[in-house]
């Protein structure tokens, strides 16, 4: 991320640490938790202990573990504080909330929540850890406003184990969508603007997350699996989602740009039309459909709750307003460390998070600040939905 006149940084910094000093009420804990951040921030290949200890002129890494560890402050107020400061800088009405997940590969079986599960990151199942996050999409910016941290069934069984890695005794077991929903409502509540919610299909299968945004008043544009049975507006009868690409009743297709590769523009066909699910509370709703140009199309399916009059472009603008997420991930990954921790403590995860999306935020802010504010043109759209 280039950012402008890098000599004023630390001076930006300052003034945004200053917004969050009294979450800290120990001035040594505030110190640390700088000197943390700015670790973070520094040009440090492998960002574990010792090197961002050595980055910040530490002897050794004794105080920043402490922040992890010992330190008296609330993660969850910090959060709370940040994303206040973001929907400041950023917030937009019609917002899109974007839940996506992140895999941490790490050794051993003491860490909290580490099994061998999927990584996203590797593709492929792995001994690691998983959070799910929540970001935020606006015309004007994108950053993340909060993590859980995913506990395997397996690890609410352990209570020894649970109690060893000082994961607190209410936390109980929760499906990633519950996590999801979990953190919707956290930024719902706190009057977050944030009237879409997108999603791949692991959540866009969950009936209980959809119904949760429908029922809060939102909109969601979520991917959903192959396997699922839709119903005709002029039919009773279910057929599975992926006749519906040869369907007589489909809408004319039509030809759209998001993204620009190497190769140049990347353009895909989208499909858009009224279905019911089956034993789906929410009733009529929209399937789209964006196929690729090739001779044999690959095929992605979404389901909407928007409104009836919603358009094309819109459903399909915020259904492509997912890949931000994946730029912050590779963002927070390569320049702020978010995968080099080496905790093993519930809360120690939390607080690794919490300052590594808080620097990450920073620098978003900063070059948001830094630029036009001028509305992206494939956003304009949904002002008028």
């Amino acid at each position: 991320m280039e950012i402008e006149n890098p000599s004023a940084w630390s001076e930006s910094f300052t003034t945004f640490f200053s917004t969050f000093r009294n979450h800290f009420l120990r001035s040594e804990t505030r110190d640390s938790v700088q000197l943390y951040m700015r670790g973070l921030l520094a040009d440090v290949p492998r960002k574990n202990g010792w090197q961002l200890a050595e980055a910040v002129g530490l002897p050794d890494p004794h105080s920043l573990q402490r922040v992890l560890n010992e330190a008296k402050w609330d993660t969850d107020e910090v959060c709370q504080t940040m994303r206040e400061m973001t929907i400041n800088e950023i917030g937009y009405a019609p917002g899109i909330g974007v839940i996506d997940e992140s895999g941490f590969i790490k050794w051993g079986k003491k860490s909290a929540g580490v099994a061998r599960q999927y990584c996203g990151r590797w593709g492929k199942v792995d001994n690691c850890q998983v959070g799910v996050f929540l970001g935020y999409v606006s015309d004007t910016g994108a950053a993340f406003l909060d993590r859980e941290l995913y506990l395997p069934k397996a690890w609410c069984e352990d209570e020894e184990r649970c109690r060893a890695a000082k994961i607190p005794e209410h936390v109980i077991f929760q499906t990633k969508p519950q996590l999801a929903q979990t953190m919707l409502e956290r930024a719902w509540s706190e009057g977050i603007p944030m009237q879409w919610v997108v999603a791949d299909a692991l959540y866009g299968n969950s009936p209980q997350l959809r119904e949760a945004v429908d029922t809060h008043g939102r909109y969601y544009v979520m991917a959903i699996g192959r396997r699922h049975q839709v119903i005709q507006q002029v039919s009773t009868q279910a057929i599975p989602i992926t006749e519906l690409v040869n369907s007589e009743l489909t809408n004319p297709w039509e030809k759209l740009c998001f993204r620009i590769s190497e190769k140049g523009l990347i353009w895909h066909e989208w499909a858009a039309f009224r279905i019911t699910m089956p034993e789906d509370t929410i009733g009529e709703q929209w399937v789209l459909i964006q196929r690729t140009l090739d001779n044999e199309p690959e095929y992605n399916f979404y389901l909407s709750n928007a409104p009836q009059d919603t358009t094309l472009i819109t459903l399909a603008t915020v259904a492509v307003s997912r890949h931000p997420i994946e730029e912050l991930f590779e963002e927070a990954k390569g320049e702020v460390g978010m995968a080099d921790y080496e905790v093993r403590h519930w809360h120690g995860w939390y607080r690794h998070m919490t300052l590594v999306m808080l620097a990450h935020t920073w620098l978003k802010l900063l070059q948001h600040q830094q630029r036009e504010k001028k509305p992206s043109a494939s956003l304009v759209e949904l002002q008028s939905t």
